[in-house]
């Protein structure tokens, strides 16, 4: 646990310490300067930019005898082949820098062609061609891998005009292979430049090695298949994908992401609103605010009459009739339209990429817009159940670890941002607040030492110094059981006393840890062992028992997901809008990809 000796960022605000009670007139006392810990943001993502392929520091006589290896065709003259590095080296073409970088150091070792064969596109060429044209089908675009195939017929006579073509193929070719290959690997999107709320092992896919299999490959298509995600769930979102089809003909009316309309704001988004509740709500309810909508088709006022309506459409869907329109009305009113599930689909593949692609036969998975955990074995779910996530402002991570422990009367150990932003008012305002709320605090070697004998004011502006637990109890925050995947944010699976969070809908609610709704069933699946053999352990002392066989735990974050028994998708509310943040990320990405104005489409 981080405590009060880790390093996470922080801010300072100015707090008063309390005044003691003295006869005398009373003296101001200086503010102390309170450090705060803040919360990971959303960035503003930026995509690898492209360089030109650059063999301008290559001595091909250096290179060319640099390679000789057991492969029979490396001592093959590279003019056997028709192109010479020569040709290569005059090629524009842009790619990414380590794809650059892979491309300049296989061809000016090897000197040898992949895709052409003297002066013809090689079949394996023209099937890695078919591929990118069918990336659609990947929750891709194939744009993104389009090169120019040059046509099987050409002029005999201009040979240099030719090889010049090749040339420009030949490394737009291996570039966008390459590409592909890492998309389908890694993922289009670094996840890590997205939010400090993810944490992703990132170049996994080496372009080094890829160019290297695909070159020594007769089908270089089936070594670029072999990249994609190795499970059921990204074979079911794939099928899904194709079921839904091309929506782009669809007609709908979308309100814009985050909005919130209370009673008298002034809102563009207000016809919007009036337009899908014309189109979706029940007969009766047009029947009786006919006249209040056509009134308000191009309003931008949400005046009274209008609050009223919509105050009667939340009664009609079973929702708070408060007359705010935000995200639960909103939710009612828009459904989701088969381009909103196309969008969701491509993301939830996407995100699947960030992933370990075989997530073994035995694991946890947790998606936290679902409020769901559930426990698989043999690659079937054996245990499911709802969860409390992470609040908006403290949002859930989305991370991949291995499940090493089970706690059995925890103590809490009170994580730092909880300290020093919610706990430390209190603290300062009442020295006796700890030792009557059931806490002890400990210093650096975790010594109990007592809440009297430690400057707060000095803990409050540094930030650090001690820590703080609750001891085990029936009203401990963790309840009787947490499940450890030790890692770098303070997040684990617990047990809790707050029961009455599990009936409700929306339950992003805790401070970032995982709450089970049946803590005691998911501690015995990943133990191995029946429920009732756990009745060994509970009592007043804190019990640690190790996973034998430990297994990986994935707190994930997918708006569209496939049901563990039929396959059919399932839809969930994006509780930190983080969608909206990837599809700006695709969109600047396919920007920077596509304005490569040497490259178009594809073509057999």
């Amino acid at each position: 646990m981080d405590f009060l000796f880790g390093n996470r960022r922080v801010e300072s605000k100015q707090v008063f310490p309390p005044q003691p009670i003295q006869p005398t007139a009373p003296s101001r006392s200086a503010p102390i300067k309170r450090v705060t810990v803040t919360a990971p943001k959303n960035y503003d993502y930026k995509p690898e930019a492209l360089v030109r392929i650059d063999f301008s520091k290559i001595d091909p006589q250096l290179t060319a005898s640099a390679d000789h290896t057991s492969d029979s065709s490396a001592q093959v003259p590279m003019e056997q082949f028709g192109l010479k590095l020569d040709h290569i080296r005059a090629a524009n073409v842009l790619a990414e820098k380590d794809i650059a970088d892979a491309i300049v150091a296989y061809y000016a070792t090897k000197q040898q062609p992949i895709w052409t064969s003297s002066y013809d596109v090689s079949a394996k060429a023209k099937a890695v061609a078919a591929l990118f044209n069918a990336a659609n089908e990947e929750g891709l675009d194939p744009q993104d891998y389009a090169v120019k195939v040059p046509a099987d017929d050409y002029d005999r006579s201009n040979i240099p005009a030719r090889l010049k073509e090749l040339a420009d193929f030949e490394l737009s070719m291996s570039a966008r292979a390459l590409r592909y290959a890492m998309d389908q690997g890694d993922g289009r999107i670094n996840p890590n430049k997205l939010s400090g709320f993810y944490d992703f092992a990132v170049d996994r896919v080496k372009a080094r090695d890829v160019i290297n299999k695909l070159a020594s490959s007769s089908d270089a298509a089936a070594v670029l298949r072999s990249f994609e995600p190795q499970n059921k769930w990204y074979t079911e979102l794939k099928q899904n994908l194709h079921e839904i089809g091309d929506s782009s003909g669809e007609t709908t009316v979308r309100v814009a992401p985050g909005t919130m309309i209370r009673p008298g704001d002034e809102n563009p988004e207000i016809r919007n609103v009036v337009a899908l509740i014309k189109a979706k709500a029940p007969k009766d309810f047009l029947a009786k605010h006919e006249a209040v909508l056509q009134a308000h088709e191009t309003a931008t006022v949400y005046d009274e009459s209008l609050v009223e309506a919509i105050k009667d459409f939340q009664t009609s869907q079973g929702k708070k009739p408060d007359g705010v329109i935000g995200r639960g009305t909103i939710s009612s009113l828009q459904g989701e339209t088969n381009s909103s599930k196309r969008d969701r689909i491509l993301y939830s593949m996407e995100r699947l990429r960030w992933l370990p692609h075989d997530f073994g036969k035995r694991y946890v998975f947790i998606n936290q817009p679902a409020y769901r955990a559930q426990y698989f074995d043999d690659n079937t779910e054996k245990l499911a159940m709802n969860i409390v996530v992470g609040s908006p402002t403290n949002q859930t991570y989305f991370f991949n670890d291995m499940i090493e422990t089970v706690v059995f009367n925890p103590s809490w150990g009170v994580p730092r941002s909880i300290i020093l932003n919610e706990m430390m008012p209190k603290i300062l305002n009442n020295p006796s607040y700890l030792e009557n709320s059931g806490y002890e605090v400990y210093d650096k070697s975790g010594r109990v030492i007592p809440s009297s004998s430690v400057d707060w004011s000095q803990v409050a502006s540094s930030g650090g110094g001690v820590g703080i637990r609750q001891k085990p109890s029936l009203d401990n925050a963790l309840g009787e059981l947490k499940i450890l995947f030790p890692n770098s944010h303070d997040i684990y699976m617990h047990d809790t006393p707050a029961k009455s969070y599990f009936k409700k809908d929306m339950r992003a609610l805790s401070h970032g840890c995982i709450r089970l709704e049946h803590p005691r069933d998911m501690a015995a699946a990943v133990l191995g062992v029946p429920v009732e053999e756990l009745n060994q352990y509970f009592g007043k002392n804190e019990r640690q028992v190790r996973v034998k066989d430990q297994l990986p735990v994935y707190v994930s974050y997918f708006t569209a997901w496939p049901d563990a028994k039929t396959g059919a998708i399932q839809y969930y509310d994006d509780v930190y809008q983080r969608d909206a943040y990837m599809e700006k990320a695709i969109d600047k990405t396919r920007a920077v990809r596509q304005s490569v104005t040497t490259q178009t489409t594809a073509k057999l």
